[in-house]
């Protein structure tokens, strides 16, 4: 009988955590350059992104590698920087962790330490730059499984 109540038990305690998965995600209707740089840790965000298709609810619809769909992906291991191209509707995942929330400082401390800068271009210019410091004001949640940035386009 203790078997069972502590199967039963473990089994309810491991379903209450969930992964949240980090995203950038192309709105606009032009292809983007999407360069980040990871932090000396480099726990959170990998270096070997994958590139996804989302619908409008920016629901995950598939993954592809980037050789399926012509996209480069160059990775400079050493510093760790990755640079990929997005088309229009897709999406670079970048990460994930367990129970995250840009609610808690403490997670938000987790962008911060693990995501060094990030730079977005279009067409030559640059869409945004950010280090650090202000990384993690251009995230939001999507949903408890998905925080990401929307790159949208650049307002003239």
């Amino acid at each position: 009988m203790r078997k069972i109540i502590g199967i039963i038990l473990l089994l309810t305690l491991t379903s209450c955590s969930y992964n949240t998965d980090f995203y950038i995600f192309n709105t606009t209707e032009k292809p983007i350059f999407v360069t980040y740089e990871c932090g000396p840790n480099g726990e959170v965000f990998v270096t070997n992104p994958r590139i996804v298709e989302f619908d409008s609810d920016f629901e995950i619809r598939e993954i592809k590698k980037a050789y399926e769909i012509g996209t480069e992906s160059k990775t400079d291991s050493e510093n760790k920087i990755i640079t990929c191209e997005l088309k229009s509707g897709q999406a670079l995942w970048i990460g994930n962790d367990i129970n995250f929330s840009l609610n808690n400082p403490n997670d938000a401390l987790i962008i911060k330490e693990n995501l060094n800068e990030l730079k977005v271009e279009q067409n030559g210019e640059k869409l945004f730059r950010v280090d650090d410091r202000y990384v993690v004001d251009f995230f939001e949640t999507i949903d408890r499984h998905t925080v990401g940035i929307k790159v949208k386009k650049a307002s003239r």
